[in-house]
């Protein structure tokens, strides 16, 4: 259920939704006595209310403003009514009335924002963003608006590029808001992570923030600006949120408020918030600056243990109907039971739930309230389906996400249960893991207790689901830029899983992987289907060896998981899962994964356990075991970006894995020296399948074993040893070992020297299958502090029938103070000829460029055999803030793999003409032609543009994409256009205007999308004046265009079609107090057919109503109503009577009784004309 956030103009809007409706008859109406006219919503002197004098016993409802609690007697408080003081306390008011005074002159404020605010944490680099090196003096400031809680804060910095993998190597203190200076360490690719820790010992912390590479997210050093980049959250926070905020202050002006010193933004506005537990607090507020008028002052503040919010209504009638085909009386009984609540109790669970049941016959609407209701997803498609405005500028915040009728979450520190919609997070285990987007059951418990870790001695994870949507899992390997197009349009919103995945290139064993933030990392466009990372990807790196193939030792991927509704099949099945695990002792951990994947037909099951003994973040041993069985997961992959995609099936059968790996520092060891040790064994049965990889009979069973060592002997001399080994069942195999030294002949002079082994087994290529000793090395020269070259070979000796390496190369890179960097390698060997260029500016400012040539020596594109010389690939990419108002983006990667040519360009630009205008704009076009089985052309236009003032708000986008060609062969033609627009305009604070329209269409002949056209207008008015509302009007237009047709139950062929405008007007008049005039004019102009070979047949039909209501208040309600309904191609015209009055009982109940003289409703839908007949309503409402 959603909660409304608006002004208070409830009581308007139900009368003028209840004007013709039985339900809401017993609206409250504010009007003037027959002897005075209000004046400027004002009665003159004089003149007084016809129902004044008359008292009604009201409870206390939800208040817009802070409530303190206040002593049972005069003295300490005061009380006023109507600006009229009742009790006082003259030393309370006149402190009350200062403060409140001079923070309004001030222009702040201090407010209680209620319990169960988000808390936040971030972590930000003070300064001009831009790349740091090592050495230099960084100054991090910490950001979260719950330090009440924290005892204690640091920040970790983390070399993720390290050379056995991602370590920890320095952890400095910070106060909470506070700042601290740490040193760059050596490193490429050195970040700061930000945890804090409260009195359990429990933690949260950030995602990493990079110090090598500019951090380019807009911020302004001293300001809080509400940024939250938390990746894990394990402390529980429970309390209230006091918020001081203020404006106009002038440039310089410093505020203290809550203990802290902010900044204001260049605008002079200031926004702090804190979470306190509750308790009472005096805030003070202090500002100071030259030029700024002095400010001083302290404000009570309550912050309460309970906080309460909730509203539900039953509406039950009982009634007489005369079925119109036999002529008899039948009785029926309909109803209605919906409720909300929002709160937490003194002992601080908090509970949140919606139920609504929907209307229907009383032994029904109580059913299957754990199923899914479609209803609830068409009213998220289309929130216009009643009236599009109210006139009141509310909004809706859904803090109830269900596709059902029920959503109900039990939480309470930290723990909670859930019924409604989440996100599945099952990880911990190297082989079970799920990320989707479900709606069912969720829970999850961890013990308060904790290790000295932070983590939890126990904890238990489970999830239960049934689906409506379909996974799909993407892999991409990098190209060098930064646009890749998923398979899919028109994806599910926000269900997307997107990481960087570092992927052994021979075993496909995952190395490392880094999930990437939306907004942050990447964008995507969910219509289009298409990601654009925030920085180019590469294809692959290098390890640190001196013995490799030029094209790296590891594969980098682009891996996208996400949702997405298939146009063919009904998804009917179950998702279900779960994790527990066991902290024996602060440094052993047990623990047991299972998921069920069921899609109706098929059933794919894994389970696993796991045990990790652990020293601390860079010391510990893994060992994971899983079993699978089922028809396994499949995925896609490319090569290109998108434009080849080929289609990993998934393999039927069952199978187990289980893998042990580990690393350590010297230290933790007792060895001597600086280094680190990391080793790995794992074993895989054919039929073992889950996300990352599957086992099928191209491979059979499989084997992977290896061991590296990576350390520093003296503070020139470094080292490292390496081991790897794969085999499988159907006699592949491929073993490598290696060593090498590096030595520091002078502060500027690095030689290195390693030997590597090779032992391969390719039983589908007998060239590849041999053994070969490879002797390497490599002089590098620092020519300056920002330039370096080298020159490098690799001889191939001991070769027994397999080709050699031998390969010489010589390379360069240079740094510019200016941004810009360059980095240049070429060599030749037998593996054939091989380069890269690699040119990429940074100003620390938002401005990128990038260009870069790629010839990797025996490339292999997935799903094409080249022919022809491989010419290598070409990138250019920008991202350039052209001024403050406009942003660009432009990329064009060129790939020539034989006589195989790919072409793809991304350009985009983001203009902000003023603070009330943006413009955007994004093309992507692909290309693929190899004079055979390629000839494909896929283009993708976005422009999108809006206006926003006080008075007017205006927004529209276009999207167009089309796919045309051959594709592997096949033909493929597909164009698919969309539009969507939305206007708001208030002509007073009285009246407004709403509009929005939709429109889409696709002709394709595959693809995700129907073929077929879809329009919609809507048009919506409202009148609701404020300070006299004797008149209020809401008026609504609506033009359905459907040639897609609705599909039912999984059927691809389109469903029926409709053409149809719907205009409703609905007003109320009040008389007086006592007596409301009301009438409504609606008409229904339709078309429809039932398939694509049937004609379209037309059914209009209008609706005009007026009703006389008499209403006294908390006591009566009565009304008489006339209705006239014509149907224009039936022919036929009826005018019927409607009769009711209610009573009320007390503020929560009424009871009414009425007759209906005609056949029909006032409801243009209800084409069952059996509404004659007598009812009894009771309505309760709290």
């Amino acid at each position: 259920m959603a909660r409304f956030i608006s002004t208070p103009r409830i009581s308007s809007t139900a009368r003028l939704m209840g004007a013709t409706a039985i339900g809401l008859i017993a609206t409250m109406t504010f009007g003037q006595s027959t002897q005075c006219e209000l004046v400027n919503g004002v009665l003159p002197a004089g003149c007084e209310q016809g129902n004044a004098g008359l008292a009604v016993t009201m409870p206390v409802g939800e208040q817009a403003s802070e409530v303190f609690a206040l002593p049972a007697n005069a003295a300490g408080f005061t009380v006023r009514i109507n600006d009229r003081q009742v009790v006082e306390d003259a030393a309370v008011e006149n402190i009350a009335r200062r403060v409140d005074v001079v923070l309004a002159e001030a222009d702040v404020l201090v407010v209680f924002d209620g319990l169960g605010a988000a808390p936040r944490l971030d972590l930000e680099v003070v300064g001009e963003p831009t790349s740091h090196a090592a050495g230099d003096q960084v100054t991090l400031q910490s950001a979260l608006n719950y330090p009440a809680y924290i005892v204690r804060a640091e920040i970790r910095i983390v070399d993720l590029g390290g050379t056995v993998g991602a370590r920890t190597i320095g952890v400095a203190p910070i106060n909470p808001n506070g700042q601290t200076s740490v040193t760059v360490p050596e490193g490429d690719d050195i970040y700061v992570v930000h945890r804090v820790y409260d009195a359990n010992g429990r933690y949260d912390e950030t995602h990493p923030v990079p110090l090598t590479q500019a951090d380019t997210r807009p911020r302004v050093d001293g300001v809080e600006d509400g940024a939250n980049t938390m990746a894990r959250s394990r402390i529980p926070v429970y309390g209230g949120a006091i918020t001081v905020s203020g404006r106009d202050l002038v440039p310089g002006a410093t505020v203290r408020a809550l203990g802290e010193t902010v900044q204001p933004d260049p605008s002079g506005g200031f926004v702090i918030q804190r979470i306190v537990p509750a308790g009472d607090y005096d805030v003070d507020v202090a500002v100071n600056g030259a030029g700024q008028r002095p400010l001083n002052e302290t404000r009570r503040v309550d912050v309460p243990r309970s906080e309460w919010f909730y509203a539900g209504i039953a509406d039950l009638t009982y009634g007489t109907q005369l079925d119109p085909d036999t002529d008899s009386w039948d009785t029926y009984d309909r109803g209605r039971f919906a409720i909300y609540v929002d709160g937490r109790t003194d002992n601080g669970l908090q509970i949140t739930g919606s139920l609504d049941t929907g209307e229907g016959p009383l032994d029904e609407i109580f059913r299957d309230l754990d199923e899914k209701d479609p209803a609830s997803v068409l009213n998220r498609l289309d929130p216009n389906d009643l009236y599009p405005t109210y006139g009141d500028d509310s909004t809706i915040v859904d803090n109830t996400p269900t596709d059902g009728k029920v959503y109900l979450r039990l939480e309470q520190q930290g723990n909670f249960a859930l019924w409604g919609n989440f996100d599945s997070q099952l990880g911990g285990s190297e082989y079970v893991r799920n990320e989707r987007a479900l709606y069912g059951l969720q829970g999850h418990y961890a013990a308060q207790d904790t290790r000295t870790n932070g983590e939890a001695i126990a904890s238990v994870d489970l999830y239960a689901a049934q689906p409506d949507q379909l996974p799909q899992r993407e892999a991409f390997l990098g190209t060098g830029g930064s646009v890749y197009f998923l398979e899919r349009q028109d994806i599910g919103v926000g269900t997307e899983t997107v990481a960087v995945q570092l992927r052994d290139p021979i075993s496909g064993r995952v190395i490392g992987a880094t999930t990437l933030t939306a907004g942050v990392d990447y964008d995507i466009n969910y219509i289009q289907g298409i990601v654009t990372l925030a920085q180019p990807l590469q294809s692959g790196i290098v390890d640190g060896g001196l013995i490799t193939d030029i094209t790296g030792d590891a594969d980098l991927q682009l891996v996208v998981q996400y949702e997405y509704t298939p146009t063919s099949t009904d998804v009917d099945g179950f998702s279900y899962g779960g994790r527990t695990e066991v902290w024996v002792s602060n440094g052993v951990r047990i623990g047991a994964s299972g998921l069920v994947e069921d899609n109706g037909i098929d059933e794919q099951t894994l389970v696993g356990a796991d045990l990790r003994l652990q020293a601390n973040d860079n010391t510990f041993v893994q060992l994971d075991y899983a079993e699978s069985d089922g028809p396994g997961f499949g995925s896609t992959f490319s090569a290109d970006g998108g434009l080849i995609v080929e289609t990993q099936n998934p393999f039927a059968g069952s199978g187990t894995a289980v893998q042990v790996e580990g690393q350590a520092d010297f230290a933790d060891l007792g060895w001597g020296g600086t280094g680190q040790i990391k080793g790995y064994a794992e074993a895989r049965d054919e039929g073992f399948s889950n996300l990352d990889f599957t086992v099928d009979t191209a491979t059979g069973d499989e084997e992977l074993w290896g061991l590296a060592i990576a350390g520093q002997a003296t503070e020139r001399l470094s080292y490292g040893v390496s081991l790897d080994s794969y085999e499988n069942a159907v006699g592949d195999l491929e073993r490598r070992a290696g060593a090498q030294i590096g030595y520091e002949v002078t502060e500027r002079l690095t030689a290195e020297i390693g030997v590597e082994l090779l032992d391969r087994i390719d039983v589908d290529d007998p060239t590849e299958t041999g053994t070969r000793t490879d002797l390497g090395g490599r002089l590098t020269y620092a020519v300056t502090d920002q330039a370096d070259v080298y020159i490098y070979g690799q001889k191939s000796f001991d070769i027994s029938d397999i080709e050699s390496n031998d390969r010489v190369g010589v390379g360069a890179s240079y740094a510019w103070d200016n941004g810009w960097g360059l980095t240049a390698d070429i060599s030749d060997g037998d593996q054939g000829q091989a380069a890269r260029l690699l040119a990429n500016y940074d100003d620390g400012a938002g401005n990128t460029h990038y260009a870069g040539y790629e010839l990797e020596a025996g490339r292999d594109l997935a799903g094409v055999t080249q022919d022809g010389t491989d010419r290598g690939r070409f990138v250019v990419g920008a991202q350039r803030a052209v001024s403050d108002n406009v942003r660009a983006f432009g990329e064009n990667t060129y790939d020539a793999f034989g006589r195989h040519r790919t072409l793809t360009s991304a350009y985009g630009l983001a203009y902000n003409r003023t603070d009330a205008t943006q413009y955007s704009a994004a093309f992507e076009m692909g290309r693929i032609d190899d004079g055979a089985d390629y000839d494909f052309e896929r283009y993708a236009l976005s422009l999108g543009a809006s206006y926003e003032t006080e008075i007017m708000a205006l927004s529209g986008r276009f999207e167009y994409r089309a796919d045309d060609g051959i594709l592997d062969g096949t033909e493929v033609a597909s164009d698919t256009y969309l539009l969507a627009s939305d206007l708001t305009y208030k002509f007073s604070n009285q009246a407004r205007i709403v509009a929005g329209l939709d429109y889409a269409r696709t002709d394709t002949d595959q693809g995700s999308l129907l073929d077929g056209e879809y329009g919609e207008v809507v048009l919506g008015y409202a009148f609701r004046p404020i300070l006299d509302d004797k008149f209020n009007m809401l008026a609504r237009y609506r033009y359905l265009h459907d040639m897609f047709g609705q599909r039912v139950d999984g059927d691809d062929e389109n469903g029926p079609r409709q053409r149809s405008h719907v205009v409703s007007v609905n007003g109320i008049y009040d008389i007086n107090e006592h007596w409301s005039l009301g009438g409504k004019v609606g008409y229904r102009s339709s078309e429809t057919a039932a398939d694509d070979a049937s004609d379209f047949v037309q059914n209009d039909a209008y609706l005009l109503a007026g009703s006389v209501t008499y209403h006294l208040v908390h006591e009566w309600d009565v009304m008489v109503e006339a209705r006239n309904f014509t149907t224009v191609q039936g022919g036929t015209s009826e005018t019927s009577l409607l009769a009711a009055g209610h009573r009320h009982f007390g503020n929560n109940v009424k009871l009414g009784v009425g007759y209906n003289f005609g056949s029909f409703s006032d409801d243009l839908t209800d084409l069952v004309q059996d509404d004659q007949g007598a009812f009894l309503n009771l309505v309760a409402k709290f």
